[in-house]
């Protein structure tokens, strides 16, 4: 279950994506370690400094991240020059997978200045994370993370959903319970 835990990587990725100023960040972070220590790997659970230092690390990396990509092919071409071998999707790949879709939107309803859910088309989730279908495994995988993130869905009217019975252009609506 370590992969579900919010590391610190995974909060600068979710809070960078919401695109806050620096005091509602900080008031984010705070919140995120008063609130969720439960759910932050064991390394951040009684040391705040260490996960404050490491989030903004990262927040650092995000910000930074489109002008450290435009220096890739410099980097890129000093490394064949050297006889060494670099991976592009090392440097340059988004971070994105569908645990961290869980932890954002758990820390949105709990944490955001909004919504008390969030709504998303099942097509549109799949399709983001590189799914076409829901094979059984990943209808267990996204239960477990329901299960975990203590994540509700229910469809218009506030009725209750699943995802295996779920319609593909269906409205899902995402409750913290």
């Amino acid at each position: 279950m370590r992969e579900f835990l919010y590391s610190a990587l995974d909060v600068a990725a979710i809070i960078s994506s919401m695109e806050l100023g620096c005091r509602d960040e900080n008031e984010m972070i705070d919140s995120i370690w008063n609130g969720e220590k439960a759910f932050l790997v064991s390394e951040y659970r009684n040391n705040k400094r260490k996960f404050i230092l490491d989030v903004y690390y990262w927040l650092q990396y995000f910000y930074e991240k489109p002008i450290l990509d435009q220096e890739f092919p410099a980097v890129w071409q000093d490394m064949m020059t050297s006889d060494n071998t670099i991976e592009p999707e090392q440097y340059m790949s988004d971070f994105s997978n569908l645990d961290l879709f869980f932890k954002k939107i758990r820390i949105q309803i709990l944490y955001g200045k909004g919504n008390d859910y969030v709504r998303v088309k099942l097509r549109t989730l799949l399709k983001h994370y590189g799914y076409k279908r829901r094979s059984q495994l990943l209808i267990q995988h996204i239960n477990r993370c329901l299960y975990f993130y203590h994540l509700e869905i229910t469809v218009r009217g506030g009725i209750p959903c699943s995802i295996e019975d779920a319609t593909l252009d269906q409205m899902l609506i995402f409750h913290v319970i």
